[in-house]
């Protein structure tokens, strides 16, 4: 199990904008910054306007910025919104296949599920933003470090 690249960058996009939460980003500048094709970072943009996660201003300081519902956006969320639900096996599919017709009662299955809902609970405790805002605070504390130990 995997996460696909489109999935990586939603996420760093969405950590990146949160991060220049006061101005708006260009597509280019933010494709730049993460090491994405501009092509690609247009795609991923895309969906993540459809999932109502980013909006764009129009104009020549135009740019992309995080909607105020991204501040509540968990992992799960971006990973449901460019994978789709996660399943670790296919009898856990909304149809439940089985190929041995025994998912009420197989322990493999029993396991997997339990599994699957720690992985989706820890997901969806983690909101996106708080990481990168945690990331940009240690990387300010550790610039105000090194300013401190050439100086002093």
């Amino acid at each position: 199990m995997q996460l696909q690249i489109t999935t990586d960058y939603a996420i760093r996009m969405v950590g990146y904008l949160a991060q220049h939460r006061e101005q708006l980003v260009t597509a280019r500048t933010m494709a730049n910054e993460l090491g994405i094709t501009y092509q690609y970072s247009m795609k991923v943009i895309n969906q993540l306007k459809k999932g109502n996660l980013i909006c764009s201003v129009q104009g020549c300081n135009g740019g992309y910025r995080l909607t105020e519902e991204a501040d509540y956006v968990s992992f799960y969320d971006v990973i449901c919104l460019m994978e789709g639900e996660i399943h670790l096996n296919r009898c856990m599919n909304g149809d439940r296949f089985c190929s041995r017709n025994d998912d009420e009662y197989c322990e493999i299955h029993k396991v997997l599920q339990q599994l699957q809902d720690e992985l989706v609970e820890g997901l969806k405790s983690r909101r996106i933003v708080d990481v990168w805002i945690r990331e940009k605070g240690n990387k300010q504390q550790s610039r105000s470090i090194e300013g401190f130990s050439q100086t002093g």
